[in-house]
Formats: C-alpha cells, sequence, structure tokens
C-alpha cells in the first residue's frame, strides 16, 4: 500500500512553524503543498520524502472525498480529457480509486497525489524569498498565493 508522502526538504522549510497552533500534524504541511500543487496542475516526483500515513488522518477525514474530487479534476485537467467524454473519465476514476483501500485511492492515486503535493512544495518555496519563519505571516499569505494560481489576474 502507497503512503502518504512529505519531502524531507519540505518538512526542513516549514520547520519554523510545524507544531505550532492551529497546526496539529505533519499533514497539515503536506495539505499546503498539496492545495497549491492541485491548484497550479504542478506535480513533480517527490525524492527523499518522509511516510506519513497510509489513511487520512483524523483531522483530514471529513474532507477526504474533497481532495479525491481535486485529485481527479487535476488528471482530468492534465491529461486534456472533458468531462463530457464518459468513457475516459470512468477510465481515470478506476486509475486513480480503489475503494478497498483504507484510503479509497489506488497506489497510482496516491502517487499522484504525492506528486502534486511535490509540485505545490516547489511553487510555494520559490514564490516565497526564505521559508516561513511566523505562522501568522505564512497563512496569511497562503491563500493569497494559492489564490493567484487560480486566478492569474491576481498576484500574491
Amino acid at each position: 500500500m502507497a503512503y502518504f508522502r512529505l519531502r524531507k526538504d519540505a518538512e526542513k522549510w516549514f520547520a519554523q512553524i510545524y507544531a505550532v497552533p492551529p497546526f496539529k500534524v505533519k499533514w497539515d504541511m503536506y495539505y499546503l503543498c498539496l492545495m497549491a500543487g492541485l491548484a497550479s496542475g504542478r506535480a513533480t516526483e517527490p525524492g527523499p520524502s518522509t511516510d506519513l500515513v497510509e489513511r487520512w488522518v483524523e483531522e483530514y477525514r471529513p474532507v477526504s472525498r474533497y481532495l479525491i474530487g481535486l485529485l481527479v479534476a487535476a488528471e482530468l485537467r492534465s491529461s486534456g480529457i472533458a468531462m463530457e467524454d464518459k468513457a475516459a473519465v470512468k477510465t481515470e476514476f478506476k486509475r486513480l480509486l480503489d475503494a478497498k483501500s483504507p484510503n479509497d485511492l489506488s497506489d497510482v492515486g496516491v502517487r499522484r497525489m504525492n506528486a502534486y503535493a511535490s509540485g505545490g512544495f516547489e511553487y510555494l518555496s520559490g514564490a516565497r524569498d526564505q521559508r516561513p519563519y511566523a505562522i501568522e505571516e505564512f497563512l496569511e499569505s497562503w491563500p493569497a498565493e494559492v489564490a493567484s494560481l487560480l486566478d492569474p489576474s491576481s498576484t500574491p
């Protein structure tokens, strides 16, 4: 079974704000990177990483279906598959999902989610002059950075 994985350089980059409320688990850092990766469509191989968990952590279980939907939408977009192409969409669902796995994703689905988290980290770390040192500053700027990915006319 594939694990959700966080890049080691992302752990180091977030070191000053990890475990500072409202962050509770390492998956919080993974989530921030994942959202940036999904919004930008950027997916890269993670390289050296830390295994987090194979199941959804308690704090993210309520939004797991939403995150899976965002993954599927990002993969359809990156493959150029139109939602109207029912056969191709069904094939993507079969490739990414596995109802028998502890996280409802296939091994491919988890690897793709990890790739988006990795790509999101590359975006976040590249978009800032330095790594975050204060949780308040980071949480204040992060939404604008991710929103700028969704609306290229805005600036972070």
